[in-house]
């Protein structure tokens, strides 16, 4: 999940800093709040962590979008410096970069024996990088045609981008609507929270009484499916 979300973090951090800053907000509403908040808070807080991440899961595939036009662009201008795919594969991977680990699978199985091509074609099948399929398959083309397969790999590269760009122009058009499904879906407990800091009588029957538990369990039932749904309603399908 920190890879998918390209957090440069080890697991151990992660859990600790997460851990901490449960344990923070814990003591941080408790002393404000009765225990009950407090445990609340806890449990709000628990959650948000590993939520945070899945929700930021496509960061690294992006990231890793954008970097298959680079990695086009530089194989043509090895290849017309008269390298191979096999060269051009080498120099990427030698610079470094979001998909230099997948190239060097690649490198890997061509070392143990395999044709380049069909490494190119198990890398598009493991992947689900967008652009990746058809970088893969141009690139296993031009294995076969040579130098003069470079002018076709700069348009391609061309038209990768063009679909990037607009993919990030769709996501920057709905950025409002996206701020304000967060600020509508993070209101009520927003409120919930500061009721409980502000006046603990007010909230005090939604943690001690059957009605007020049942209530509150109903309404953050509600809140993760309202949530669900705005993601799903403001998703950017490529």
């Amino acid at each position: 999940m920190l890879e998918a979300a390209d957090i440069a973090v080890s697991p151990e951090a992660a859990v600790q800093t997460w851990l901490l800053a449960v344990l923070a907000t814990g003591l941080f509403v408790l002393a404000l709040a009765p225990v009950a908040a407090a445990a609340a808070a806890m449990l709000g807080a628990l959650v948000a962590g590993p939520l945070w991440i899945h929700l930021s899961r496509a960061r690294r595939d992006r990231r890793a979008a954008d970097a298959v036009p680079v990695i086009l662009e530089a194989s043509a201008t090895e290849m017309r410096s008269g390298a191979t795919v096999e060269g051009a594969i080498e120099a990427i991977v030698a610079g470094g970069g979001p998909l230099a680990s997948d190239l060097q699978r690649v490198l890997a199985r061509v070392g143990l024996g395999a044709r380049l091509g069909d490494a190119l074609a198990t890398w598009a099948a493991e992947s689900d990088v967008a652009g990746v399929r058809a970088a893969a398959g141009s690139l296993a083309l031009a294995v076969e045609v040579g130098g003069p397969s470079a002018g076709a790999l700069d348009g391609l590269a061309s038209s990768l981008r063009a679909r990037q760009g607009a993919l990030a122009e769709a996501r920057a058009l709905s950025a409002q609507a996206r701020i304000s499904a967060v600020v509508v879906g993070a209101g009520p407990l927003g409120y919930l929270m500061l009721a409980a800091l502000t006046d603990p009588g007010a909230t005090g029957r939604l943690f001690s009484t059957r009605v007020g538990q049942v209530c509150l369990v109903a309404g953050l039932l509600l809140e993760a499916l309202g949530a669900l749904w705005m993601r799903h309603l403001l998703g950017v399908r490529p």
